[in-house]
């Protein structure tokens, strides 16, 4: 008896264990944790390729500002700071992701009629394939993006065939956005067609002037010439899961204090303005965590400002009244008033200046709006990372226009100082404080002063350089665009 129990028991376990088998599927051909093609919907990819988007131009921008002193570059020589394998993550986002994405979108958004959907991609897709062009010359095309198996090796199409393809492809997202089709609550303009269609042309006009084809570039009159119509991403303040802050933000403002140098050549700039009137935008781009910069405006302190020492070794091609040393100012004479930044390839190792540097303010990261209260910060302060990442500005437009004016027989002076007062009208933006139509007004006419005294058109267009690329803030795509083609301001 004891037997037959061992014996059913047995029979028993052996059921149960062969009727589980039958359950279980073990020739798993799909992630069971993704959605299928069959699952996809065209507007989550269109919504996950617009924040994948943000992050590359900011990704983008951001050492392309290095090489135009716009941000601070940590390293002595190109070759070591901008190594190839540094451009793999880019290379990929660009083409295994956001490409892809746009093309699969394609594909439900045609059988669904979503002719707005396929606009945005357009732009999107656009502005990417410009981007690769002017970063690395030739780049895959025509051969990429197949679908399927594809092809993995796909060959390089001239920059200028790309260059093509995508003011094509912006021509063609007009069409779409003219389609009437159903609209997506977009992040960028929540579904106005008029304002896509001024982006697609602003940034068509600036591929024509990176072509040299100005009077293309004219031709183009329905494009972004108020900030109400800037093309921008959003950022908010949550700090995790997921984290939505602007990605500036999250390294200036940590438990630790600053994780970022800003840029002594920028701050510079700004802080000796013209006339002796500093640039009324630095309260806005810069926070100081201190009154004073060792060495300028206090006691020297070697451990965290070492080249503040007296008698630290400066170059004398250094010593000048157009680029500064060690701290926003050219002299160890001359006051810095607490701005604590870097210079350009400055590769020492990283002081306990955590809560002593200069951190980035409210714009354009959502930080801090330095009301001289000179106190270390952390995660949380000032605007918590509500921020933008520029893509096409008003102001762009002004300067960009000033450039073709000169490059057509024309005056740059009124484009020139238009640029200047949609930057200063647009850096106030972001907070609640309000920069004043006096302080604008006296700060346009202390740069118009300059600009009038100026004896060449050289001297003008260094000018105007600079106050572009306090204008580009945010986003160094164009600065590195821009002085590429003019070599201009010739002090850097």
């Amino acid at each position: 008896m004891k037997q037959r129990s061992i014996l059913l028991s047995f029979i028993l376990c052996l059921t149960l264990m062969l009727g589980a088998c039958e359950t279980l599927e073990l020739d798993l051909t799909e992630n069971p944790n993704a959605l299928s093609p069959t699952q996809a919907d065209a507007t989550f990819f269109l919504n996950a390729i617009q924040i994948d988007f943000a992050y590359w131009v900011h990704r983008m921008g951001d050492p392309a500002g290095e090489l135009v002193r716009i941000n601070y570059m940590n390293g002595r020589t190109y070759k070591n700071v901008y190594d190839p394998s540094d451009w793999d993550r880019e290379w990929r986002n660009a083409y295994r992701s956001m490409l892809e994405d746009i093309r699969l979108m394609n594909v439900l958004a045609e059988e669904s009629g979503l002719t707005f959907h396929k606009g945005m991609g357009k732009v999107f897709q656009s502005y990417i394939l410009l981007t690769l062009v002017d970063f690395f010359g030739d780049v895959p095309y025509s051969e990429a993006l197949q679908g399927g198996e594809g092809n993995l090796n796909p060959v390089a199409d001239s920059g200028a065939s790309v260059y093509q393809a995508a003011i094509d492809l912006l021509n063609s997202a007009i069409t779409d956005f003219n389609a009437d089709g159903p609209k997506p609550d977009d992040f960028y303009y929540g579904g106005d067609a008029s304002k896509w269609i001024k982006a697609a042309n602003s940034i068509k006009k600036k591929a024509l002037l990176n072509l040299g084809d100005f009077s293309g570039y004219r031709a183009i009159t329905d494009y972004i010439t108020s900030a109400e119509d800037d093309f921008q991403f959003k950022w908010e303040t949550n700090p995790a899961t997921p984290d939505t802050r602007h990605p500036l933000y999250r390294t200036n403002y940590t438990s630790t204090g600053g994780g970022e140098y800003i840029s002594n050549w920028l701050m510079f700039k700004m802080l000796n303005g013209y006339a002796g009137n500093k640039d009324p935008r630095m309260a806005y781009y810069f926070y100081r965590q201190v009154s004073e910069t060792p060495g300028f405006d206090s006691d020297a302190n070697e451990e965290v400002l070492e080249c503040g020492l007296p008698g630290y070794f400066v170059p004398q091609q250094l010593r000048n009244d157009s680029y500064p040393f060690c701290a926003p100012t050219n002299s160890v004479s001359a006051p810095a008033n607490g701005y604590w930044g870097r210079d350009h390839g400055n590769d020492n190792g990283t002081p306990p200046d955590g809560f002593l540097r200069t951190l980035r303010g409210e714009y354009p990261v959502g930080g801090l709006f330095d009301d001289e209260s000179f106190k270390g910060r952390v995660d949380g302060a000032g605007l918590g990372g509500r921020g933008i990442t520029p893509i096409m500005l008003s102001s762009w437009m002004h300067f960009m226009n000033a450039e073709v004016a000169v490059n057509t027989g024309g005056n740059p002076t009124d484009e020139t100082i238009m640029g200047l007062i949609h930057s200063l009208n647009k850096s106030d933006d972001l907070g609640n404080n309000p920069m004043g139509e006096d302080t604008i007004n006296a700060y346009v006419a202390a740069f118009t002063s300059e600009w009038n005294a100026a004896t060449s058109l050289q001297d003008k267009l260094d000018l105007w350089a600079t106050e572009f690329f306090i204008a580009l803030a945010g986003n160094g795509i164009d600065t590195y665009n821009s002085y590429r083609r003019n070599g201009y301001p010739r002090d850097i």
